[in-house]
């Protein structure tokens, strides 16, 4: 039996055990001061898939640590990361057919409360996609999911953001669909599914959790009839899709949770793995990105350039400031932007060239989050991609076109596509780096604005600092002026994403997929003014591109965590002390690889 176990409140964190059930005999797995490893699973091979703390990470919208997925072999050996995702995955578990199910919390360039969608991916971290959800305000979240046996259906948790894991019980039959609740079923009893945007969903009345399916119509389930009004009452039950239950076992002092049977079952059969660690790259391809929604009503000839962008994640959370709109409202720890503004700061890796026929074919760093955006014939953003996707070294990675549903499959070329040998990201105007407003616009204010926009003009564009205590930030005043931001509520500087001079996509847009052209440097004013000839010289092509990337980022302003922050000494050093760690882990995991590409 492999279990997560913390032996003691102060000393000691959360790491796997595996327990012999014929001798009871128990053993350490893995090891390691100041990191939680738990929700371990056995993968075909033997290996072990598990959550840990060892990424290092601060959740964007709190203070608290965030987990990744890792493999180590059965002994504990060897770890490596998998997955490389802004805040928490959960509860990994292996489908009947060798794939990998988790819950992946995301919020890039949209908000925070309702996409925790569930996600799947190999069992060695390659073709990590989503399953159901992605683009959904329903479910608020998708946790605790099992496949059921022999079948492409999963039986799951359907929960809320900020409220604990139990919720209702669901069957998600991914052929009907993949967003909303187009393949979602409340069971037990089986009743009307209405999609809902309910941030606290499913904690009304009698509760679910851990369902482990025996059939598509049996199920183990730790139950609890009365709610949160007595929340010790969790027992295990035998329930059926009509919400037939058995008792199987309860203790009126403690909940009894998370049911596996202890029966011999046929594993399935392990997939090779198409990894390698000599590597530091793999490819991407996409066949034709006109296909699907994500570009619906766009003429073909469009779209001439796919950026790639990189992220970044906080190893500290230190300062904080707000946002709102569509998507809900949170605080942001260690913010590089207004309120409103983009989480993370923003690396744009290159630019790759979409062919004719909408194919594009490229290389990409490995173990690496980034996404995409798409570029018209002006470099201005016609879409972006709200997510991010991580490749592995040696993978080679391919979808249809832009937000096609997962159940459709490739559309038929009339001709072999130009797209035919893998080309090297083209750099936007030196290496990748954070994209940072004092580094890239400012100069460009500098010699083109300020000598106009300077105290006695509406628009002020100048380079002087303003301290916003609560973000921990100096912002300069062309930044706050360009975003059109406003103290709100003494917790720091928010701006308006809505505003007609620099229109981006809000941190707090709503879940479902954006139209094409919806927000970005084409529909601001700024750029139009300077197209039409603001300027008595107009803008040389990388002051254009540079302002135009800023805005279709998410109007960034700090490259990193650090820049222009105002902290206190000893707000320097916890960061310091976080960042070490992480850099200490990730060495571990460095030489783990290499243990392992020596191992026999």
């Amino acid at each position: 039996i492999l279990f997560a176990w913390k032996k003691s409140l102060n000393d000691d964190d959360y790491h796997l055990y595996e327990m012999n059930v014929t001798t009871r005999h128990i053993r350490q797995l893995t090891s390691g001061p100041g990191v939680a490893d738990y929700e371990g699973c056995y993968l075909p091979d033997g290996d072990i898939i598990f959550n840990s703390t060892r990424c290092v990470q601060t959740v964007d919208c709190w203070w608290t640590e965030v987990s990744n997925l890792y493999r180590c072999n059965k002994d504990g050996r060897f770890i490596r990361r998998l997955t490389f995702d802004q805040v928490h995955d959960n509860f990994p578990t292996c489908t009947w057919d060798g794939r990998i199910l988790y819950t992946r919390w995301e919020y890039n360039d949209r908000g925070q409360i309702y996409p925790q969608p569930l996600f799947q991916m190999n069992p060695d971290g390659t073709g990590q996609t989503g399953f159901y959800g992605v683009n959904s305000w329903f479910p608020t979240t998708i946790i605790h999911a099992r496949a059921i046996p022999g079948s492409q259906k999963v039986v799951a948790i359907a929960t809320g953001h900020h409220t604990r894991q139990p919720g209702k019980l669901v069957l998600i039959d991914p052929a009907k669909g993949r967003e909303e609740h187009e393949g979602v079923q409340l069971i037990a009893p089986i009743r009307d599914t209405p999609a809902v945007k309910v941030d606290k969903y499913g904690q009304d009345s009698d509760l679910f959790a851990y369902p482990y399916p025996l059939s598509e119509t049996e199920y183990l389930v730790s139950y609890n009839p009365d709610g949160w009004k007595n929340k010790n009452n969790f027992g295990v039950y035998l329930m059926t899709m009509d919400g037939q239950k058995k008792l199987i076992v309860s203790d009126p002092k403690l909940p009894c949770n998370r049911p596996v049977p202890l029966v011999a079952r046929v594993a399935p059969t392990p997939r090779p793995s198409h990894v390698d660690y000599r590597m530091t790259d793999g490819t991407c391809y996409v066949q034709d990105v006109y296909v699907g929604p994500g570009l619906k009503g766009i003429p073909r000839g469009t779209v001439k350039t796919l950026r790639v962008i990189a992220l970044d994640y906080r190893a500290a959370g230190i300062g904080e400031n707000r946002n709102a709109g569509p998507g809900g409202g949170a605080l942001i720890s260690t913010p590089i932007a207004i309120g409103n503004g983009a989480w993370d700061p923003k690396i744009i890796l290159g630019d790759a060239t979409v062919q004719p026929d909408g194919s594009v074919f490229f290389r990409a760093p490995a173990r690496t989050p980034f996404y995409f955006q798409l570029l018209d014939s002006n470099n201005c953003m016609v879409a972006s991609m709200r997510s991010w996707t991580t490749i592995q070294p040696g993978e080679n990675v391919a979808c249809v076109g832009c937000h096609e549903t997962k159940n459709s499959t490739p559309v038929i070329a009339s001709a072999a596509s130009p797209a035919t040998t893998t080309e090297t990201l083209h750099p936007f105007y030196g290496p990748p780096r954070g994209f940072s407003f004092p580094r890239e616009i400012q100069p460009i204010l500098d010699r083109r604005c300020v000598n106009c926009h300077n105290d006695r003009h509406r628009y002020r564009l100048f380079s002087d600092e303003v301290l916003d205590e609560s973000a921990k930030r100096y912002w300069s005043r062309s930044y706050l002026t360009l975003t059109r931001a406003e103290i709100r509520q003494q917790k720091g500087f928010a701006g308006d994403p809505e505003h007609l001079l620099v229109n981006w996509i809000s941190a707090q847009s709503a879940p479902p997929m954006l139209p094409p052209y919806s927000a970005g440097s084409a529909r601001s004013k700024l750029i139009e003014f300077l197209d039409k000839g603001h300027l008595v010289k107009p803008l040389t092509t990388e002051e254009s591109d540079k302002l135009k990337a800023w805005i279709d980022l998410g109007v960034p302003y700090c490259g990193d965590y650090r820049e222009s922050n105002a902290w206190t000494e000893a707000e320097q050093a916890k960061y310091d002390r976080y960042q070490a760690k992480r850099d200490r882990l990730a060495a571990e995991e460095r030489a783990a690889i290499a243990d392992y590409l020596n191992a026999p």
